[in-house]
């Protein structure tokens, strides 16, 4: 079992609207979110996932990398990537770019 946090403010908005803005959670808010939801982990068997939007919002692959890295250090399992594009292009590159410091997933 798990459970996935997302990395918008809320409300969140839909990935694929067009024009819409895709507003981000503040970093140091939201490692506070995954410290609290590793705290109250009762189950070693349960994953928190952090699932980051910072491609969906435009902000770029170091950005990207960026939240990865401070998700990562505040305790999430995995880190889901996500990406407009129609092609791997993005998330392939984040994959090599993130050098499997975590298990890795990809929303195409």
């Amino acid at each position: 079992a798990g459970v996935c946090f997302e990395d918008k403010q809320f409300p969140k908005t839909n990935s694929f609207i067009d024009g819409e803005r895709q507003p981000l959670a503040d970093v140091e808010e939201f490692c506070g979110r995954i410290k609290a939801g590793k705290d109250a982990q009762t189950d070693p068997d349960f994953s928190l996932v952090a699932r980051v939007e910072a491609l969906i919002a435009g902000w770029g692959m170091d950005e990207a990398l960026r939240r990865a890295e401070a998700y990562h250090k505040a305790g999430a399992d995995a880190i889901l990537i996500h990406s407009k594009l129609s092609r791997p292009d993005e998330v392939l590159q984040f994959a090599r770019e993130w050098a499997g410091r975590s298990p890795v997933v990809i929303v195409p």
